[in-house]
């Protein structure tokens, strides 16, 4: 039989003499979605520059690029949460040498200060693949092994599982891990008040090195035989940080090697927690682990892996972290992003827990957050009406927390007051009051204040909102104040925002000018539920943003037509945060295009929509495997820039998702 075969924008034409050969060939290709081979593996810049990330939900994580060089502070192999939640680096790497016929191969890479690179382990790398789980492939002399990484679900565990394909001769295999114990923030240094000492353990060692700190429990599932070999590994230089602007040369503590004799067919399970494990039941955990991973056979799938890895239990909270690898939780983020990393794939439990964890500590903070974040809460539970059509339960859950929100603003509180005709002013000039908030020299880099047109946007629909809220859930008479107060704000809209010249939206108006820059904040105005827009108006603003702000992984925060127009984020903090919201892209904007695309054309938007979700599908093997990173160059070729692992950029990706399927 032939089978037309499209896999990564390549069509194969395959000539099968059986069905077992068939299925055989398609489950391999499903199976390795995101598969990198030999012939890039061993080109240094290109590993140099491809990331993994995965995380779990005690809040630790592993990071690295993929052929195992750390290039970032922040990368580890086990790093914890530990005083006052902040993340720590206990275990930075591990490194393996496999010993056969005497000669010895080590299958690391590391670069060091004046950049040179140390031991060339890249060059023994046959296959990278990701799925379920992160493994490489080595091949040295007459030996094929496999190592696959994993996180513990819900503990501060790293597990590793070596997998020995092929040994043609009496083979050693030693592991050599590489101790932190520091901030990730932060770097080691040798010092004098470190502890050297290790103690016995099941099948491993533990150590301490600093006070305060846990001890890190290494055990292996079979025996093994221990060398003490205590020295610092110095001058280890990670190159991101150079390129940021950082410090980024330390040292490194190695307490000694494990060392064991494994032949063909063999499966050894190394594991690094903060508490000791059962070294008899290791390869069956590591196994039962992995089985319970979604699978990142496709673009979606990987998405929603993705998109797990945000979650973090703390204590009885569900927090959701903004990104990996230096943001833990932020307000915004968390609202943005939390009905596409939960309700794309059918997750109430986890969007009611996060949002239960971001009401209690939006209390605390007394209602003095800035006026986006409040409005935030009504389009995240407007998103979770529309999953649901649960307007009672909402409304009975979170009816009365709403409202509060609401006497807060009209109070004057959340950095704006209340105008005559309806409409949200910022009065403060000197601090930030919109998701724009890089600052520099005491002032907002993007100054914007009075009547911020996503503001307002946002302020118009969650005042509609509410009043639908309370008119299905049987209590038209009190929806009477927000319908008076939308109204007027639809009355005054247009009449303010409208820049007639330019044929969009200002940015922001004050009582003395009106700020002409051609920003994405007013795509909000065209694509909420509820819009203040007339139609016309609404299609003149799409087609501004189409024309001047959109790219392929989502739209320019400026106009390349501006003078301040920053077309690349890149250089040391001061020139990146100048850049940030002059230009640079934002992927998470991205959703609200598509979603002003489908209020003005309905079903006849997929195929645009559809065009722009796949545009993201090549992010998957580039900056971060498998996940969406959080910004983009403004100058093409649009290089991925920030965090790797962003919730905002996966999270609205996976709504895009959710808006084509309810559409097709």
């Amino acid at each position: 039989m032939i089978l037309k075969f499209i896999l990564k924008d390549k069509i194969l034409l395959l000539q099968y003499c059986n069905k077992n050969q068939l299925n055989a060939f398609i489950k391999r290709k499903i199976m390795n979605y995101i598969n990198i081979e030999r012939k890039s593996l061993v080109n240094l810049n290109y590993g140099l520059n491809r990331e993994i990330i995965r995380s779990n939900r005690a809040g630790s994580y592993a990071s690295s690029t993929i052929i195992g060089c750390n290039t970032r502070k922040y990368h580890g192999l086990l790093v914890v949460p530990l005083k006052n939640y902040e993340k720590h680096v206990l275990l930075s790497e591990v490194e393996e040498t496999i010993e056969q016929n005497g000669a010895a191969a080590r299958l690391s890479v590391r670069r060091y200060a004046g950049g040179t690179y140390y031991p060339h382990g890249q060059r023994y790398l046959q296959e990278f693949i990701t799925d379920p789980i992160p493994a490489r492939i080595y091949r040295v002399g007459g030996v094929k092994l496999k190592k696959e990484l994993l996180l513990a679900h819900d503990e501060e565990r790293i597990m590793i599982r070596y997998t020995v394909l092929k040994a043609t001769s009496k083979t050693t295999l030693k592991l050599m891990p590489f101790l932190a114990f520091r901030s990730i923030h932060a770097l080691c240094h040798e010092n004098m008040a470190i502890n050297k000492k290790v103690k016995d353990i099941e099948n491993g060692k533990s150590a301490c090195l600093y006070d305060g700190f846990p001890d890190l429990y290494m055990q292996l599932s079979r025996k093994n035989k221990y060398v003490a070999a205590p020295d610092w590994n110095k001058n280890i230089s990670y190159k991101k940080e150079k390129t940021r602007g950082y410090d980024g040369v330390e040292d490194l503590f190695v307490p000694g090697y494990f060392e064991l004799n494994v032949k063909e067919g063999d499966v050894i399970v190394f594991s690094a927690g903060t508490t000791p494990t059962n070294t008899k039941s290791l390869t069956r955990k590591f196994t039962t682990e992995a089985k319970s991973r979604t699978p990142r056979d496709g673009f979606e799938n990987s998405l929603i892996n993705s998109a797990q890895q945000f979650f973090v239990k703390r204590g009885k909270e569900t927090l959701l972290k903004a990104g990996y690898h230096w943001y833990d939780f932020r307000f915004r983020e968390a609202l943005t992003s939390l009905a596409g990393l939960t309700l794309s794939y059918g997750d109430k439990k986890n969007f009611l827990a996060a949002m239960d964890t971001i009401v209690a500590r939006y209390k605390k903070e007394k209602y003095q957050l800035p006026a986006d974040i409040s409005l935030l809460f009504f389009r995240a539970l407007q998103q979770y009406a529309e999953y649901s059509s649960d307007f009672k339960g909402i409304e009975k859950k979170y009816g009365k927390f709403l409202n509060s929100i609401l006497k807060a603003i009209f109070a004057g509180k959340c950095g704006t007051q209340v105008r005559e005709n309806g409409l949200l002013y910022i009065t403060d000039q000197e601090q930030p009051h919109t998701w724009m908030e890089e600052v520099q020299d005491g002032r907002p880099i993007v100054e914007r204040y009075g009547y911020a047109v996503e503001i307002n946007a946002l302020w118009y629909n969650a005042l509609r909102f509410t009043e639908e809220l309370i008119s299905k859930s049987g209590a038209k008479a009190k929806a009477k104040k927000y319908t008076t107060t939308a109204d007027n704000i639809k009355a005054n809209f247009t009449a303010i925002f409208w820049n007639k010249k330019e044929k969009s939206l200002f940015d922001f108006v004050t009582d003395t000018e009106a700020n002409e820059d051609v920003r994405s904040n007013q795509i909000y105005a065209a694509s909420l539920p509820y819009s203040p827009l007339e139609i016309d108006v609404k299609k003149a603003v799409l087609d501004k943003v189409k024309h001047n702000l959109l790219t392929k992984f989502g739209l320019r925060t400026l106009s390349p037509k501006n003078i301040r127009f920053k077309g690349k984020y890149s250089g040391l903090p001061a020139h990146r945060n100048i850049a940030r919201n002059q230009g640079t892209v934002h992927p998470f904007l991205i959703a609200q295009y598509c979603e002003a695309i489908f209020n003005l054309t309905g079903k006849s938007g997929l195929r645009k929509v559809n065009q722009i979700y796949s545009n993201f599908e090549s992010e998957m093997h580039i900056h971060a495997i498998g996940t969406i990173s959080e910004l983009y160059d403004g100058n093409a070729p649009h290089k991925a820039r920030g965090a790797i692992s962003y919730a905002p950029s996966v999270g609205e990706l996976l709504r895009i998702k959710m808006m084509i399927d309810k559409y097709a």
